[in-house]
């Protein structure tokens, strides 16, 4: 029995390895093993990242709106906070689910969102990191971190 794991960089060699196993003549069974959430660390950086931004925010003038008026003109500002980056970025690249579920950051999913998936997340950090460098922000990534694997697994 071959357990063979399937994202974007292994999808060729699977592809490939399907093919001489039914070359062969063998008769080949998939089974899909749910992905888990990852670790805390990933999630825990993604915090760590939104305080990063919140300060490029905050230095750049952008402010968040403190009420809006029924002419969708708003009015009263203040600065970014963290959680505010969190849930903006949040939404923006982790986005929803194909049946239009919101995605998570939670270990498991509430208040009607849905646990993203490590790769889900992984994506997510990945989008955030190329905004962020695009704009000259600069965000921590330890070696040891998960995020920091992935991206080297993924490269390889």
């Amino acid at each position: 029995m071959i357990d063979f794991k399937v994202n974007q960089a292994t999808f060729g060699q699977f592809v490939s390895l399907i093919s001489a196993e039914i070359t062969q003549g063998r008769e080949i069974h998939f089974a899909e093993i749910e992905q888990d959430t990852g670790k805390w660390g990933m999630a825990k950086l993604w915090r760590v990242w939104m305080e990063s931004t919140c300060k490029y925010m905050n230095s750049a003038g952008v402010r968040m709106p403190l009420m809006v008026k029924s002419t969708g003109e708003s009015y009263g500002s203040r600065g970014f906070t963290p959680e505010d980056c969190h849930l903006l970025f949040t939404s923006q690249w982790l986005g929803v689910d194909k049946d239009g579920m919101r995605l998570s950051w939670s270990k498991k999913g509430r208040d009607g969102m849905r646990a993203a998936t490590k790769g889900e997340r992984f994506h997510a950090m990945l989008r955030h990191e190329e905004w962020a460098l695009s704009r000259g922000i600069v965000l921590m990534k330890p070696r040891d971190s998960e995020y920091w694997k992935l991206e080297q697994e993924s490269n390889e």
